[in-house]
């Protein structure tokens, strides 16, 4: 799993080492909007950068929600420049943004993706730029839309990015420079994201189509960063497909001759470290096909306990863990959003908490009836779809 950039200039720190204090929190955020008016570029990156660190450190519902008509129209206008150190901001900025509303809109998800497809998917745009489009749009459609058809034509976006990289009709591997890779990864990664809240019967039809095939055959790719990424989505689609009873649950015998492959290859051309990360991958993965294992790990934050016991909630954890950075533990506690992802108890609030309880109470009512938050998608979208057919 790549991580999601963060953008470093001579003297800009990132997120891991910039410490937002809770004076003024109000302030902070009304001049960086304010701000992202600004003719000069510079301020506007500047504004940008603040607000990444605003909203990745800290969890901020009731300021970003006053404040979302501006920030919406200020950071579709960026987003609409391409310019491209402020388009990379932007789009994390505008992710960090959707993480701190935790909530479906359509109408919302339609406004950003209406200013971040055109350029995601023109060629003349730099791939860099294209990248971080790639990874934000995944973001914004899977905390705010509700629309399945809408998901489903952002996959086939993405899918039209990333076939790029298929193998060709006679087995042999495409040639493509580094940063296109890079691109593909993204842009599989989130395409990746957004098959986790698919209905069963779409699901079922995506893993018919690409499970076999598809995707495996990008494990062939001489970018490690796609290898490792197509490995770890080929462990998702089957973990789905075994959730489901799908007939397609059991991977060919040729996936299983490439996983070991790749979980034992010494090419000497390549880097100890590549070497070493994509053994490691491969070989969970393999094992997983093998032995019916999982990926099993514990995060503690606070006095709690989050237990990743599957290839899903991996993949959620290191989405979510690689934009937020230090601040994961903080919206784990706090976000009701990013708690119903990953299946954790309502909050409790204690006496130093009683002053946020009616911002939990209102943000957490909003929250579909559900403990999972993909069953909650997919029973939504499930459900939109079979009234659709009936009104037509």
């Amino acid at each position: 799993m790549i991580n999601f950039l963060a953008i470093v200039t001579p003297g800009f720190s990132t997120t891991n080492d910039i410490i937002i204090s809770t004076d003024s929190l109000d302030e902070k955020l009304d001049i960086s909007i304010e701000g992202l008016r600004n003719k000069d570029l510079k301020t506007r990156e500047n504004s940008l950068r603040t607000l990444q660190t605003l909203f990745s450190q800290k969890y901020i519902y009731d300021l970003v929600s006053s404040r979302s008509e501006n920030l919406i129209e200020q950071l579709v206008t960026c987003l609409r420049k391409s310019n491209e150190s402020e388009g990379q901001l932007a789009a994390i900025v505008t992710s960090l943004f959707i993480i701190q509303l935790g909530e479906s809109n359509d109408e919302l998800f339609i406004k950003f993706r209406d200013a971040i497809i055109p350029i995601l998917r023109d060629e003349s745009k730099s791939s860099s730029l294209r990248k971080n489009y790639a990874k934000a749009i995944g973001i914004i459609c899977f905390v705010a839309c509700e629309d399945i058809s809408a998901t489903v034509e952002l996959m086939k976006t993405l899918e039209t990015i990333f076939s790029r990289s298929y193998l060709h009709g006679d087995g042999t591997v495409p040639i493509i420079n580094h940063d296109l890779q890079e691109l593909h990864t993204a842009a599989l990664a989130s395409w990746c994201l957004l098959i986790s809240t698919m209905p069963n019967n779409i699901t079922h039809e995506l893993i018919r189509t690409y499970a076999p095939a598809k995707i495996p055959g990008l494990i062939e790719s001489n970018n490690s960063d796609l290898r490792n990424q197509a490995g770890e989505t080929v462990a998702v689609l089957y973990e789905i497909a075994r959730e489901i009873n799908s007939v397609f649950a059991e991977p060919p015998e040729s996936l299983l001759i490439t996983l070991e492959k790749k979980a034992n290859e010494s090419a000497k051309y390549k880097g100890k470290k590549e070497k070493r990360v994509q053994h490691a991958t491969f070989r969970e993965i393999y094992n997983s096909f093998e032995e019916g294992t999982s990926p099993e790990f514990d995060i503690k934050f606070g006095r709690e306990i989050l237990e990743i016991t599957s290839w899903t909630s991996r993949l959620y954890y290191n989405t979510f863990s690689n934009l937020l950075a230090a601040g994961m533990n903080v919206h784990l506690k706090e976000n009701g959003f990013l708690r119903s992802v990953f299946n954790l108890d309502d909050l409790e609030i204690d006496d130093m908490q009683q002053s946020k309880s009616n911002r939990f109470e209102r943000h957490l009512a909003k929250k579909a009836a559900f403990k999972v938050r993909t069953q909650a998608l997919k029973k939504t979208r499930a459900n939109k779809a079979i009234r659709s057919q009936y009104e037509d």
